[in-house]
């Protein structure tokens, strides 16, 4: 047996569900006396008491209705009873509640293969409808012709036997009438309406018996000689007074005597049994008024309880969302994906969350991408000038460190030297300019007037006499810039890789 709620299986000793603590006491109740009506079904449908056995088992649907085997029979019953449609509609319906290994696979299939019994039984219902039409317009004869096809086609069909036996005692032809209720009674013996129809067979057959014999009868009692004597009337009369007597006599005792006592009695018993149910009536009021109180109270605590869950709810899935935004920025710092890492972390809030690990989290990502971060990202420059050979990826890349940190002198440095290598001299002057303005002291100020001096030197010349305009100092003219070949490092006085940078904040 399995739990109705649950649909897990339950232990024979137990009358609470393992898993879910569902009390099955009353559903082992309702189990049991669906299957004893299943059991007590079978046995009448054995004896051939189809009606019994179809109540039986409609009454062990209704206690149970995923009951398999009391539909699979109810089906066979009304299979039996010529009620082919009502059959098929069982068996579907036992059919969905089980799917394996259910018998009423196999009644449908053959139901379904065998196409000359839907039909006949399909065509009997037809004519039993119309018959039934008939009877009800009056035509008796069209209603017999029309029933007698429908046992023809369909033997088993047990209404069209009771209307038929009906119309035959309608018009006094009973021993047809009593044929027709013995078939249906060879086919369901415990049929009501059948049995109904032979006990009025059986009236009339004793009423003809007698008719038969009362002419006998009759002569028989006019043989009979009644002697006349003389009889006592006073006699009678006396004997008549003395019964009225003792009547009233009883009478009156009864009323003055016995029927006081039992007035007070009765009403004694009425008082005591009125001062019992307003005890009880007041009982029960009082047990009303406190589980009433227990159910606001339980109220009131679902309520509860269910707020805080909500905000639970709530809570815990804000904490993910922040948890998984931060994962995501510290598996850009696994993946060294550090140009998405500068787009991500400034989207992060540190006080998204009052977790303690979130914001030791948050602190040290922070800790470490306001010290870094613009190294890390100068770093990729260099890898992508001096490993890759793309100066335009570490021209981008110089760019992206100048936007996190525009005091980031060597960056600006690195740009305009992979601007100078890419033969951009109007840009490289530019920027070289820029840097020893804005860094008159900076690490690089000597290698930029190296290169001024290669690529520039007039330029450079006006700028160290303070004869450069202002407008001049980012962006100089290029027929000012000498149209010289792009210095390589070595030119430079560098050694090829020699390009040092400031090293990372752990």
């Amino acid at each position: 047996m399995k739990c109705y709620r649950c649909n897990s299986r339950l232990a024979d000793d137990r009358n609470v569900c393992p898993k879910c603590g569902a009390d099955v006491r009353l559903y082992r109740k309702i189990i049991h006396a669906s299957n004893q009506y299943y059991n007590l079904g079978l046995t009448r449908a054995k004896a051939r008491d189809l009606t019994g056995a179809a109540e039986c088992l409609r009454t062990s649907i209704q206690l149970y209705k995923k009951n398999v085997n009391a539909r699979n029979l109810l089906g066979l019953v009304y299979y039996e009873m010529g009620e082919a449609a009502q059959a098929l509609k069982e068996w579907v319906i036992s059919k969905n509640f089980r799917h394996r290994g259910n018998i009423a696979d196999t009644y449908i299939q053959e139901l379904r293969e065998n196409r000359q019994a839907l039909d006949s039984a399909d065509h009997s219902i037809h004519k039993y409808n119309q018959a039934l039409e008939y009877v009800k317009n009056g035509s008796r004869d069209l209603a017999l012709i029309q029933l007698k096809k429908v046992v023809t086609v369909n033997p088993r069909m047990l209404k069209a036997y009771m209307l038929l036996a009906l119309l035959y005692m309608d018009e006094e032809r009973y021993e047809e009438a009593e044929e027709m209720v013995d078939r249906c009674l060879q086919m369901d013996r415990g049929n009501p309406q059948a049995l109904s129809y032979k006990r009025e067979l059986k009236r009339y057959h004793t009423r003809s018996r007698k008719e038969k014999a009362g002419v006998a009868g009759e002569l028989e009692r006019e043989e009979v000689i009644i002697p006349v004597r003389m009889r006592d009337w006073g006699s009678y009369f006396a004997n008549a007074m003395y019964i009225l007597f003792g009547f009233l006599l009883a009478l009156g005792v009864l009323y003055y005597i016995i029927m006081p006592g039992r007035e007070a009695q009765y009403i004694r018993n009425n008082q005591a049994e009125i001062q019992e149910y307003e005890a009880k009536y007041a009982g029960l009021n009082a047990q009303i008024a406190d589980l009433n109180d227990e159910i606001e109270a339980l109220k009131s605590d679902r309520d509860s309880i269910q707020e805080d869950f909500r905000s639970s709810a709530e809570a815990a899935g804000t904490l993910q969302d922040a948890y998984r935004q931060l994962l995501s920025v510290a598996e850009l710092y696994v993946r060294g994906d550090y140009l998405t890492l500068a787009d991500a972390f400034p989207a992060l809030d540190g006080d998204a969350q009052d977790d303690e690990t979130y914001k030791s989290f948050y602190g040290l990502l922070q800790a470490d991408y306001n010290v870094n971060i613009a190294a890390r990202i100068f770093q990729m420059a260099i890898n992508a000038r001096e490993q890759q050979g793309n100066r335009e990826e570490a021209v981008s890349l110089c760019d992206r460190v100048l936007e996190l940190n525009p005091a980031y002198d060597s960056a600006l440095f690195y740009k305009g030297l992979c601007l100078q290598e890419m033969n951009s001299w109007q840009e490289a002057v530019g920027i070289y300019i820029t840097y020893m303005t804005s860094f008159p002291q900076g690490t690089w100020t000597e290698e930029i007037r190296k290169n001024m001096q290669a690529i520039a030197p007039d330029i450079l010349a006006r700028y160290d006499s303070g004869t450069l305009g202002q407008d001049e100092l980012t962006l100089p003219n290029l027929n000012q810039v000498q149209q010289t070949p792009a210095v390589s490092p070595e030119d430079a006085g560098q050694e090829p890789g020699e390009f040092q940078v400031q090293p990372l904040t752990p």
